[in-house]
């Protein structure tokens, strides 16, 4: 029970890696605050994390917006009173190889990834010091290391957090 007592909010936790560490969280004693674009799939992560004993809401956000990034946090707070853990996961491949690349979804996967971990770090930060302190997180890809030339924008994205 090494999080009991900490309120941990994950984007991207309707799946794969965000639901995992969403779960983990709650097993090692976190209230949970599922955040995701994918309401059936974040749904379902509150579901598993209550079935397991745990305590956890949903948010529906879309990251690459910044007012609603302002908006999960004060959700967060506003559910459990305090926040500690910030862990900015959600991503997108991206549309593909460089030429099949438009503006409009290089700016999205930007957006995503970037825009989202910069504004949650900045509207979670006086939250998280409110509370005493504790941690902000980030997924990052090996693309960002040794880009994919299938999902150029990722791999661009990736290294901005590395």
């Amino acid at each position: 029970m090494k999080l009991q007592g900490k309120v941990a909010l994950i984007t991207g936790a309707g799946s794969g890696f965000g639901r995992a560490g969403s779960l983990l969280f709650a097993r090692e004693g976190a209230k949970v605050v599922v955040v995701d674009i994918n309401d059936k799939g974040g749904r379902e992560t509150v579901r598993l994390i209550k079935e397991g004993g745990g305590e956890a809401s949903y948010v529906h956000t879309d990251v690459g917006i910044v007012a609603e990034l302002e908006k999960m946090i004060k959700t967060a707070v506003e559910v459990y009173g305090k926040l500690n853990i910030f862990w900015h996961n959600a991503g997108n491949a991206g549309s593909g190889h460089i030429e099949k690349t438009t503006e409009d979804d290089f700016n999205r996967t930007i957006a995503i990834h970037l825009k989202g971990g910069f504004f949650g770090s900045k509207f979670a930060i006086p939250e998280i010091k409110k509370s005493g302190g504790g941690s902000i997180l980030f997924t990052t890809s090996f693309s960002g290391y040794r880009p994919s030339p299938g999902s150029p924008t990722y791999s661009i994205a990736g290294v901005g957090w590395i």
